[in-house]
Order: structure tokens, then sequence, then C-alpha cells
């Protein structure tokens, strides 16, 4: 898996290509390898059944989500993990109720019609026959220490995700990435060469001082060195921090460690520019063909 070349932007759709297309449906993906994409960011949790399944929220999300009678739910506590994978069938996604707030953002959306939510089987069995040498898989495995029973442990979690994808043979063109670090370090207790990346968001200050996000491990001064050397040292192959958290220092940093950084969820072109200027390695975006285009124009080089 090669995440880093010199000179080169890697380009990642953001739950495939959310900006153009229904986020995390199969032909938001096919849409990226249509357009010669080779790397996406996706997210992944279990069901009640333990099936693993590609979704964002931890509830369905009543703006992206209609019921088997075609109507937008409007219970919005309705948890993936109370549901057998063959209930969760049952729901429908494929539009965006542009009523909504987050319909709002993306007015321009595709709309597909009814779509079911992806197992992560299906959307592996889909990359495996795109598969290319520049091919990567962000999986963001999605767990949370602050709110109880909406996953299974940490251990359970990264035990069935990667066993899942260890069935394919994509084994070594994922990234698995979270923003808690436990599920992380069951993955490295797995095996420790399984490229991981670590997320974080809104750094300030000490605010993620011994945070249960980051397994409690002390952090004092997360605007200089220490971040960075933090995940070198638990062996991280790469940051993935939101775009406002960085500057050109901290990426200068992350690369005199030896890590990638791939920033997110860059939209507009003046913040692609930005991210460009500071050195990223790559670019999480909603949309991938903007980008695409943008490096074309200016000839930037991406991969």
């Amino acid at each position: 898996m090669i995440l880093t070349k010199p000179n080169h932007i890697k380009i990642y759709g953001h739950r495939g290509a959310r900006g153009d297309l229904p986020e995390n449906t199969l032909d938001s993906f096919e849409f990226l390898f249509e357009n010669k994409i080779t790397a996406y960011e996706t997210d992944t949790l279990l069901t009640k059944d333990l099936v693993p399944a590609v979704n964002h929220d931890f509830r369905l999300n009543p703006a992206l989500t209609k019921d088997s009678k075609g109507n937008w739910i409007e219970n919005d506590d309705i948890k993936i993990f109370d549901l057998t994978y063959e209930q969760l069938f049952r729901f429908k996604i494929g539009s965006i109720d542009k009523k909504s707030k987050y319909g709002k953002r993306f007015k321009n959306q595709k709309i597909l019609g009814e779509k079911n939510i992806p197992k992560l089987s299906d959307l592996l069995e889909l990359t495996s026959n795109n598969i290319s040498d520049n091919l990567i898989i962000n999986l963001e495995i999605k767990s949370t220490p602050v709110e109880k029973n909406l996953t299974p442990p940490p251990n359970v979690m990264a035990r069935l995700i990667v066993d899942e994808v260890n069935k394919t043979e994509l084994k070594y063109k994922v990234i698995y990435s979270s923003f808690d670090w436990r599920v992380l370090k069951e993955i490295k207790n797995i095996d420790p060469k399984i490229s991981r990346a670590y997320l974080t968001s809104d750094l300030k200050g000490i605010v993620n001082n011994k945070s249960p996000w980051l397994d409690f491990i002390p952090l004092y001064d997360s605007d200089s060195r220490e971040l960075p050397r933090l995940i070198k040292a638990l062996g991280g192959k790469a940051w993935h921090p939101k775009s406002k958290d960085i500057n050109k220092d901290m990426v200068k940093i992350s690369h005199e460690e030896g890590l990638a950084v791939n920033v997110w969820t860059v939209n507009e072109k003046y913040e692609m520019f930005k991210m460009i200027e500071y050195g990223v390695d790559g670019i999480i975006t909603d949309y991938p063909l903007r980008l695409k285009k943008l490096c074309e124009d200016e000839g930037i080089n991406w991969f």
C-alpha cells in the first residue's frame, strides 16, 4: 500500500463521494472507480448480530433514511447496534431530505432511489473488482468510549472487522482509523504490522490530555511535537487530523516522525490549495472530482 509519493497528493473520496452521490452507497464508491479515484474513506460498525455494516452514524440519520414504506424516518434514536442486519436491510438510503439541515449542505447531491445499507463485505467485493497499485481503503471503525450500548467492546469490534477484511485479497490495501484509540490498540494487538491511522479533532491546548478517546494517554502539548511523536510511538502509519487543526509546522514535524498526514474533510478550493501548500500527503473530500480537476488545472501531481 502506497500512502505517500513525493510531491503528490492522494485523493480520498469521503464516504464515497458524498458531495455528488448519497454517502456510503455502493453507487458512490463505484462512481469513484469510474473516475479513476483509487482511494476512499468509509465507516463501519456492527449490527446486533455482529455483521459489519457500512454506515457513519451510530443511529439511523432521518435526513438520509426512509422506512420500508418509503417515508423519511422521524425517530432519531434507532441504533444500528439494536438491529440485526435483516432489520437494517428494511431501511433505505439513496437520497437526501433536501429540507433537512444536513440536506441543505448537499443540494446538488444526485438522487439514486431506494438503496440498501451495505454490508462491509458488499463494499469489499466491489473494491476487489477494482484493485490497482494505488488503491487505499481508509476504513474508519466507529466506536465511542463515552456512551454505552452503541457498539460491542473494542476488542470484539477489532477482531470481527479485521477478520472480515482478511477474507478478501485486500488485506494490504486497508489502513484502519478511529477516533477511539482503544480500537486501534486492539488492532495492534491482533497484528502490529496492520496499518493504523489515528484520528483527531478539535485540538486546543491540553483538551485531549488523558482523554477517553485517546485511551487516557497523557497529552500536554497537542500544538507541538508531542502528538505526532505519540502516534509514531504507538506504531501509527498516519495521522488523520481535522484540516482546521493543523499548520505547516505540524505537517513538517509529522513527516520528521515518518507519519503520513491525511486531512479531513476538505471541500472548498481555497482549503484544498491551503492543505497542498502545507504539504499534507492526502486530502479526504466530499468532492474528489473537484480536487482532481483542481490538481489537473494547476499542474499538481495526484494519485
